[in-house]
């Protein structure tokens, strides 16, 4: 009977200690947890403040010398961002910055150079798509519409379910028309229209497709 009361007494101990392991391993689990979500936070926190700062300088350039190094500083911070804080948000939204402002700037390798150093890193990632548009547009800018056919065709191709997939195929259609591919064009146009009726895509797609009628008189 008292070997009975002493092994009953020996498993519940067992049991007890075991419970209380397990219950210390789930509240070190939860404090690593909240401990990442923590820095994890302030790392956003942190980018997101950078990214203002960058912003601001941005916006505060104007013509001259003075406007010319608050430009810079502004890119500086961007590509900060982009370098110390690569996995936020506000990483993604400098590099949409950086390219864009390249762009509209007509330095056309530049922005390229920003949008394929995003895509190398992140193929499927968030701004993908865009940046993938970015680097087409560069192209088409320079009038490389080889290459331009080329990156939209492949983004129609790989981004099937975005919803801005019909900017691709305006995109595809202008790359078209700069090769004189009338008839390639028209096909993209007319998909567009029928894809996408009574949205702004189709409208677009109409009009071109009305110029190109008259053209072809």
């Amino acid at each position: 009977m008292m070997e009975s009361v002493s092994s009953l007494t020996t498993f519940v101990i067992d049991r007890w200690k075991w419970a209380i392991a397990g219950a210390i391993g789930l509240l070190a689990l939860a404090a690593i947890i909240a401990g990442y979500s923590a820095w994890s936070s302030s790392k956003e926190a942190n980018a997101s403040a950078l990214l203002r700062q960058a912003v601001s300088r941005l916006d505060a350039s104007t013509p001259g010398a003075q406007g010319a190094t608050k430009q810079e500083e502004g890119v500086r911070l961007l590509r900060e961002v982009m370098t110390r804080y690569a996995s936020s948000s506000a990483a993604v939204e400098a590099t949409l910055r950086l390219g864009t402002l390249y762009y509209t700037e007509g330095k056309y390798d530049e922005a390229r150079s920003v949008y394929t150093t995003y895509l190398d890193k992140n193929p499927r990632g968030r701004m993908a798509f865009s940046a993938g548009i970015g680097v087409g547009d560069t192209y088409l800018a320079q009038r490389n519409y080889i290459k331009a056919v080329e990156i939209y065709s492949r983004l129609i191709e790989q981004f099937t379910e975005e919803p801005l997939l019909p900017e691709a195929h305006l995109h595809l259609a202008r790359a078209y028309l700069g090769m004189n591919r009338l008839k390639d064009a028209s096909a993209v146009y007319e998909k567009l229209v029928v894809a996408y009726p009574n949205t702004s895509w189709a409208r677009n797609a109409q009009a071109e497709l009305y110029k190109l009628t008259l053209t072809s008189r």
